[in-house]
């Protein structure tokens, strides 16, 4: 009985569906039908749920108002607000990335995402697996709809639902459970299954009012996930909090007073919400869409951009889900919200005399031309890619080879970003935060005087860095100040065990044709990517993957020959550049070493440790003074 035994839903006919009421405006519905009738249908500013009637032996149906929706558990105070959760916690500030495409806000992304259900959840529902893997598809299937209007698809891909017992103890302290679900998912859940995002639910009643708790940041990473107590018997009421908590994994926070939320029928709050009432929110707000913006142009966690293998979805291919899988041609959703004249929605074939249905390269339901611009570079790293003329998607995104100047000569790419200490600044402290100048070249000589004899000048440059303005506390709610000929620089302070957030990030320019790698200032040479654009004919360069990038026109693999020589039917490919010895193009390898401490400069003044009010309880802070100044 300890052993886990895995089992796969194959579901015959797609029963879980989005669409609206006909013919009345702003309206929306989000239905299961696999089992009776159970969802919700909102028209005219009115919300209506439905569910089978408990004891029904004739298939009746319970309609009845929002506001009526049954909690099980008691409000806080003398209000009826539920608190998803107090503050996030960070995760940690991600490394300039991109190495496999780059940013595009209006490109849709993927969020794969494992349910686990706890052995509490499962006895509350009398130990029914079949009640329970339907309340889960319900949930997966209304978080999906949440996030779509963000041009976000949230994929089911795994469901596990511990029958027998808890592979962790489920404390009803949210962090507690949440520090032993990450852990227990990095160690177990990752090894077994591919995805991007894990989400417990729990039967346990968290102390306080808190429902929830995410880790900031997180999406893509080991920490991304978190814990969502199960507060209503409605499923939708733990479908917002999962959509809630998944929101700070993509970097989102609470929502200010000041946040546009007047496209939210069902509540006064959006989705990002620090409380949410008896009418669960719809929709994201204005602050929300802005920084979901931002983390996909500043981060782009590249996991959100592979569409999950069809084969892996929970409860199998189905034809009207909006998603291409095995078998089909197009897929357009329902017949009932189908709008592309490319695709059969009732059959997931193309309609007749078309070669498309979707695609930045399909147009009227045919391919474009090929050398038609299908995505244009997002900055001076980036590559523009073109249509090929025989496939309706846009070529994977490309950018430069790690080493060329960017940024006005203030940086040289590195996978795909150009990052600069002022841009570190802007992520560890937020919008107004800049570099310190406060530090001189003699602070610097001092320190490196009395630092260990193989770290130089330039080194230094590598190390912690100082910055000014911005917010009073930065990502990881922890900071310490020093004051130098009486101005302020701010340092982050991090206690995480593998990397520090508030040194200076790799690939950043140090000196001239010189980046920190390692948390070494070393010669840009390291990425050993010279000549490998002379092989491209003058009319092309090589992106990160050694590969000749062509100009529009000219045809890979060498661009040697102009489109309209390689012939109607040709198929042309890319073909890899021979690889070179050393660190040639390194892809996110981060340094976990923390500098040592040491003894501080008589010009500055013993730091002032601060935490704010806001972060989680935490260990106390036993920080020395780091013995990196501010690069110049």
């Amino acid at each position: 009985e300890d052993m886990p035994v895995k089992s796969f839903c194959l579901v015959q006919d797609h029963c879980y569906y989005h669409g609206h009421v006909q013919d009345i405006k702003d309206s929306s519905v989000s239905v299961g039908i696999c089992s009776g009738i159970r969802g919700f249908v909102r028209a005219k500013r009115s919300v209506y749920l439905i569910e089978p009637l408990a004891g029904s032996v004739d298939g009746d149906h319970a309609i009845y108002r929002h506001e009526n929706l049954r909690s099980r558990r008691a409000t806080c105070g003398n209000t009826n607000d539920t608190y998803y959760d107090h503050e996030p916690r960070v995760s940690r500030v991600y490394k300039a990335s991109g190495w496999k495409s780059k940013p595009m806000v209006h490109e849709q992304r993927f969020v794969e995402m494992f349910l686990v259900v706890d052995n509490a959840e499962y006895r509350h529902y009398m130990r029914d697996m079949h009640v329970i893997k339907a309340r889960m598809l319900e949930i997966a299937n209304h978080v999906d709809k949440l996030y779509r209007p963000m041009n976000i698809r949230v994929m089911l891909v795994g469901l596990e639902i511990w029958s027998y017992m808890d592979m962790f103890d489920v404390s009803a302290d949210p962090d507690d459970t949440l520090t032993r679900f990450i852990q227990w998912r990095k160690n177990t859940l990752l090894k077994n299954t591919k995805h991007d995002n894990a989400q417990f639910i729990t039967g346990v009643d968290f102390q306080g009012d808190t429902v929830g708790l995410a880790n900031k940041f997180a999406m893509c990473r080991d920490e991304s996930g978190a814990v969502n107590q199960d507060h209503n018997e409605n499923p939708f009421g733990v479908a917002s909090t999962i959509a809630h908590e998944m929101g700070h994994n993509l970097g989102l926070s609470h929502d200010a007073t000041y946040c546009d939320c007047r496209t939210s029928y069902l509540s006064k709050n959006c989705i990002m919400a620090d409380r949410v009432g008896k009418n669960y929110p719809e929709t994201f707000s204005s602050c929300s869409q802005e920084e979901l913006k931002n983390f996909l142009e500043k981060i782009n966690p590249q996991c959100l951009l592979d569409k999950p293998s069809p084969d892996k979805l929970y409860g199998g291919p189905v034809c009207g889900n909006a998603f291409l899988e095995p078998g089909e041609e197009c897929d357009c959703g329902t017949v009932e919200e189908c709008t592309n004249p490319c695709c059969n929605a009732t059959t997931c074939r193309l309609t007749k005399g078309s070669r498309c249905a979707q695609g930045e390269c399909c147009e009227s339901c045919q391919f474009k031309q090929a050398g038609s611009l299908c995505r244009s570079p997002a900055h001076d790293c980036d590559l523009a890619e073109y249509c090929t003329g025989s496939r309706a998607e846009c070529p994977s995104n490309a950018f430069k080879m790690n080493g060329l100047p960017c940024n006005h000569n203030q940086g040289y790419c590195y996978n795909g970003q150009c990052p600069t200490l002022e841009q570190h600044c802007e992520k560890l402290w937020g919008s107004g935060s800049s570099r310190s100048y406060s530090l001189t070249f003699d602070h610097m000589l001092l320190i490196v005087s009395i630092a260990p004899k193989n770290l130089t000048f330039q080194d230094i440059k590598c190390g912690k860095l100082f910055c000014t303005g911005g917010s009073e506390f930065p990502i990881t709610r922890q900071k310490a100040i020093l004051w130098v000929h009486g101005v302020q620089c701010n340092i982050v302070v991090d206690q995480s065990e593998t990397e520090d957030m508030g040194m200076v990030p790799t690939g950043t320019k140090c000196d001239h044709n010189k980046v920190c790698y390692e948390n070494v200032c070393q010669d840009v040479q390291l990425y050993a990517t010279e000549g490998c654009s002379a092989k491209c004919h003058n009319h092309g360069v090589c992106n990160h993957q050694r590969q000749c990038h062509c100009d529009p026109g000219w045809a890979p693999p060498y661009c040697e020959r102009k489109y309209s020589d390689t012939g109607k039917n040709t198929v042309v490919i890319s073909v890899n550049m021979p690889s070179t010895s050393g660190l040639s193009n390194p892809l996110f390898r981060d340094a976990n070493a923390k500098g040592n401490p040491c003894s501080r400069s008589a010009d500055i003044s013993q730091p002032t440790f601060v935490e704010s009010t806001f972060t989680q309880p935490c260990t106390p802070l036993a920080v020395t003074v780091p013995c990196h100044p501010p690069p110049e």
